[in-house]
């Protein structure tokens, strides 16, 4: 509001139905203390503003940062980037299989894995201190994601999602459990875009041909640029796409 005040810009009646509706909240619970994140300040304060109408003694607001997602990048000093949620695709999902976590700490960009230590590391100050001097980016996020995958599994979890990930995405390795599709077709093969969708490597045939002719398709470890290319009957291919995010399937076309 702070903005478009200065900038003479309007301003809705409806856009302050929400923080007077929140704020009451406080007035009717007779709130002590209420913790929001940093964006949500301006509702806060709007609660202590309603507790002294009513006459209430005003609730003590305290506020946590707004942890970015793993997609957030370091801009002249600062944090660019969403808040971390799942309609941005930005998450770590804290019920999600160790190795998928693993996976979503090492996208994390070098410059931000900090600001993840700073806001959801249990270890020190001291500890924290020692692994920026001792560690490259790529150790440091290695040891958040084991951190963390501990937190919401157990120590032998993250062991193992670490042994995936690198046999997996740092030598080039092929995960033990690719799923398994086989599909039928009157001609004389199936088009690769079309098998990608249908093993759920893409979201649609136009994506999966979009990857293919960006390179981010491989077929038995030769990479595809022809939109065109068919997977020929009788065949089992190997398929991946992308590169940092790699999706596998065997694919059988009958």
């Amino acid at each position: 509001f702070r903005e478009r005040f200065e900038q003479n810009r309007d301003i809705y009646l409806h856009e302050f139905l929400y923080p007077l509706l929140q704020g009451y909240d406080s007035v009717a619970l007779e709130s002590d203390v209420e913790i929001g994140g940093t964006d949500q300040l301006f509702n806060l304060m709007v609660g202590r503003d309603l507790m002294k109408h009513y006459g209430k003694q005003p609730q003590i607001v305290i506020t946590t940062p707004i942890l970015e997602g793993i997609d957030a990048r370091i801009e002249n000093g600062k944090v660019v980037g969403k808040k971390m949620s799942k309609s941005a695709d930005n998450y770590i999902g804290v019920t999600e299989a160790p190795i998928e976590m693993f996976r979503k700490c090492m996208q994390i960009d070098d410059s931000v894995i900090w600001r993840f230590y700073d806001l959801l590391s249990g270890r020190s100050n001291a500890d924290i201190e020692q692994i920026r001097k001792e560690s490259g980016p790529l150790d440091a996020k290695k040891l958040f994601a084991e951190e963390l995958i501990t937190r919401f599994h157990d120590a032998a979890a993250a062991a193992t999602a670490r042994q995936q990930f690198e046999s997996t995405y740092l030598k080039d390795g092929i995960p033990d459990d690719v799923p398994e599709f086989s599909f039928t077709t009157e001609g004389d093969g199936l088009s690769l875009s079309k098998a990608l969708n249908d093993a759920d490597l893409v979201k649609s045939t136009s994506e999966g041909r979009r990857m293919i002719e960006q390179g981010g398709v491989e077929v038995d470890g030769e990479r595809v640029t022809d939109v065109k290319h068919l997977l020929k009957r009788g065949t089992r291919s190997l398929l991946r796409v992308g590169s940092k995010k790699r999706r596998f399937a065997y694919v059988s076309v009958q």
